[in-house]
């Protein structure tokens, strides 16, 4: 019988010191508990379970005291987990023993745990202690890969892969410890007494995630971090924290866009590195992997349109699932009841979930392109969505290799459409016409590549290294380009409406006639750049760098510049009707025939500025910083109330400092005597 009132562990710690009185199993009754050098007992306590070491003359074992009443069924479940490990004979795994009757406290008998004691280093003592080896770390990793591998195998899901359960022993041998949140295939559909660390745990993951692919996400956390710091081992001083984590807590997986520790391993070259750093990034976002069996690519054209199903989401029209499925069973030679069962199930998938909308081909124009005074509700109110903001049916993506693509797309093959290659490295590739439609690119090397007339809407290539990369008049339509690298990419004549390109680095880009409607480029890197007479439309500029860039014959109406650098521009004959230019710098810009009708300069800067032939009309010019030197020759529509305000300014009464110059802009804007 168990009391109401749960020892505490105090209480386990004062009963251990008795074996001979608390102890019913005999091993333990001879035994005696651990203790360091000061006379103290050794125990660690978790969130379930406190652990004392007993040991005798010939064995030690670790006793787990459960620091809280265990579930109901605690005794039948690791009955079970006992039984699949014993069939399944892992090295990984130590014996253990659940006994109901296991201590004595007050008086009552409370369930213990008994293991095998392990001889060894928990994995983050292992890695502080071998941290500037970067060859031992890679050789724990793929340790790490065949322990995964092997476990997998079995059927078993440990549940809770963390630092304090991972043991490396003396010989350099993994074990595990600590069954409670395990998963055999007896245990199907029961939900675990535990869901782990939240440290190495997916933010989404419940109970109900509970089978042998449980640890997949743990398995990443580690093996990423084991391969940034084998490259940066100034990580670890830098996010670790003892008996809590490697490098990574559980805010980075909710937030990894914005997390420090993801954002110093981008600075990581290495190709496997990024790679697994975009994949821990899709299992942060809960996005499904698919894991396609080799050479699937090259025997079946439609393998990579397979997706999965992840919310109750069909993600292909009915057409195309019959087609599919049609392949697939003449493929792998299914029967013909086979293929009705499976065409009819999928139907119904179909039906009930419904279907991707159809977006149009590239190249052609939406009713609100080829007319900008067309309403357009949802950029109004989103300049820059992101892909899938419109709520379609989320896609799972099918990875593929570079290698792979490679060999395809020299095949003929040219639709790629919603494949991962995500961290691959294809610089300097010849991919012109390819279709990478909805594809996922985050962290991948295309630099110099050709991508001529390439399809990439909807795609995500956040962090890419796009270099260099020829992109004449390809559509990137809604594409995600957030922290791109783009520094003298050739985006002539390219669609990049409602492209997210913030932060991207585009300095001596070439976007001549490039539509960026809605585009966000905010703090985006243009300095030198080449956007004459592209369409930059309600885009968002602010905070922009485009030091000396050319923007002549420009549309920038209704575009929102407040704090860009336009220091030394070009915007000759551009367009800014109702631009906002609040804070911007225009010192020294070519400004000349510009129309700034109804456009805000509050507080802007126009030293040195050229604005001969501008249209001023309604142009807001309340509180500007200083036009000291610029050039009002010829302006047109100018109100009398700003040109009073001009000529204060250049008469010294306000801000102007340069005798000289300020004699150079009254001349320039007729100003009395």
């Amino acid at each position: 019988m168990i009391s109401e009132s749960w020892p505490l562990n105090i209480d386990f710690t004062a009963a251990v010191q008795n074996p001979q009185i608390c102890f019913q199993d005999e091993q333990l009754r001879r035994s005696h508990p651990a203790k360091n050098q000061r006379g103290r007992m050794l125990l660690w306590s978790g969130n379930f379970a406190t652990v004392y070491k007993l040991c005798n003359q010939e064995q030690s074992w670790a006793v787990r005291c459960f620091t809280r009443a265990p579930q109901f069924d605690v005794q039948e479940r690791y009955a079970r987990i006992g039984d699949h490990l014993r069939q399944s004979n892992l090295p990984y795994l130590v014996d253990f023993e659940f006994i109901d009757h296991g201590i004595l406290v007050q008086g009552q008998w409370y369930p213990i745990l008994k293991m095998d004691w392990i001889d060894g280093q928990e994995l983050d003592l292992y890695i502080g202690e071998h941290i500037n080896d970067a060859k031992e770390l890679l050789s724990l990793d793929q340790k790490l890969k065949q322990l995964k591998s092997d476990l997998r195998s079995a059927g078993i899901g440990h549940g809770d892969l963390q630092h304090g359960n991972i043991m490396v022993t003396n010989g350099g041998e993994l074990k595990l410890v600590d069954y409670d949140g395990m998963y055999v295939p007896a245990l199907r559909g029961n939900p675990p007494i535990e869901t782990g660390h939240p440290n190495y745990q997916a933010p989404a993951r419940s109970p109900h995630d509970f089978d042998e692919s449980v640890d997949e996400f743990s398995f990443d956390v580690i093996s990423l971090s084991l391969h940034a710091l084998a490259q940066q081992p100034q990580l670890w001083q830098s996010f670790h924290e003892d008996n809590k984590n490697l490098i990574f807590r559980q805010d980075d997986f909710k937030e990894p866009e914005s997390s420090p520790v993801f954002q110093s391993i981008a600075t990581i070259e290495d190709p496997a590195t990024k790679k697994l750093r975009s994949q821990l990034i899709r299992r942060c976002r809960g996005d499904m992997i698919v894991v396609e069996p080799p050479g699937l690519w090259q025997r079946l054209k439609s393998g990579h349109y397979l997706q999965t199903l992840k919310t109750g989401s069909a993600s292909l029209p009915r057409s195309q699932w019959l087609m599919l499925t049609a392949v697939v069973g003449l493929t792998l030679g299914l029967s013909a009841l086979m293929a009705t069962i499976v065409i009819s199930t999928l139907s119904n998938r179909v039906s009930n979930r419904g279907s991707i909308p159809t977006q149009p081909s590239p190249g052609q124009p939406t009713n609100s392109e080829t007319n900008p005074d067309a309403t357009d509700s949802t950029a109004t109110s989103n300049p820059a969505p992101s892909p899938n903001a419109n709520n379609d049916p989320e896609i799972v993506l099918a990875p593929i290799t570079a290698a792979e693509l490679l060999s395809a797309y020299a095949e003929g093959e040219r639709d790629f459409a919603n494949v991962d290659l995500s961290g691959e490295i294809l610089s300097g590739a010849e991919l012109n016409e390819i279709n990478l439609q909805n594809a996922l690119l985050s962290e991948t090397d295309f630099s110099d590549a050709r991508l001529g007339g390439a399809n990439l809407t909807g795609a995500i290539a956040t962090g890419a290294d796009l270099r260099g990369v020829d992109f004449s008049g390809a559509d990137l339509t809604e594409a995600n380009l957030t922290n791109a690298i783009m520094s003298e990419v050739n985006l002539t004549g390219a669609r990049l409406l409602r492209a997210n390109l913030k932060q991207a680095d585009l300095n001596f880009a070439v976007l001549r006639g490039a539509e960026l409607m809605r585009a966000d480029l905010s703090q985006t890197d243009l300095s030198l750049a080449d956007l004459s007479a592209a369409n930059l439309l309600l885009a968002n500029l602010n905070d922009a760098n485009l030091l000396k860039a050319n923007l002549q014959e420009s549309n920038l109406s209704a575009a929102e510049l407040e704090n860009a650098q336009l220091e030394a521009a070009v915007l000759l004959l551009a367009d800014l009707r109702s631009a906002n230019l609040k804070l911007a710098n225009l010192n020294y810009a070519d400004l000349r025939e510009v129309d700034l009708s109804s456009a805000d300069l509050t507080q802007a800067n126009l030293i040195g500025a050229n604005l001969s032939g501008a249209n001023l009309r309604g142009t807001d010019v309340n509180q500007l910083a200083s036009i000291d030197g610029a050039d009002f020759t010829d302006v047109v529509n100018l109100a009398d109330t700003s040109k009073t305000y001009f000529c204060k300014i250049a008469a010294g009464q306000t801000f102007a400092e340069s005798p000289e110059q300020r004699r150079a802009t009254r001349a320039t804007l007729d100003c009395p005597n």
